[in-house]
């Protein structure tokens, strides 16, 4: 049997002020008290039960690491009829968003969107260096 998809109730884009959290903290927990900063705020603007983040999201928070975390971080929440909100980065695909992209397709299209990708992965493909013909030095006579 497979799952039903919950509805979603609102969406939101935020901004979550981080650096008064984990300002007086210990320098090694500071990532770890914005993740639960994140949770704690969005929990308490979108009056969710549940907060559940996105990977993504998680190692944007933790990019340099334990001891600095950013000081804000921009969001987009979810919240569905369970009281479970979700919180991702706001440029993030998720993979229910992208089959309806490419199920809402024409076969043509498909065609198209398929080439295009194989061609960026040639593209980005290294090449062999060129071996050209180097013009032979006159020597001093």
């Amino acid at each position: 049997m497979a799952k039903k998809q919950p509805d979603v109730l609102e969406e939101r884009i935020m901004t979550v002020p981080l650096r008064s959290e984990w300002i007086e903290t210990r320098r090694v927990m500071r990532s770890k008290k914005a993740v639960n900063a994140v949770k704690n705020f969005v929990k308490r603007h979108m009056k969710a039960k549940d907060v559940k983040i996105s990977g993504k999201l998680n190692e944007a928070i933790w990019k340099s690491g334990a001891k600095k975390p950013p000081a804000r971080i921009r969001v987009k929440a979810t919240i569905d009829s369970a009281g479970l909100a979700l919180v991702r980065l706001p440029e993030e695909i998720t993979l229910e968003e992208e089959k309806k992209k490419f199920l809402g397709k024409s076969k043509e299209e498909k065609m198209e969107a398929r080439e295009k990708i194989t061609d960026e992965k040639q593209e980005k493909a290294p090449e062999a260096p060129k071996e050209e013909a180097k013009p032979e030095a006159k020597g001093k006579k």
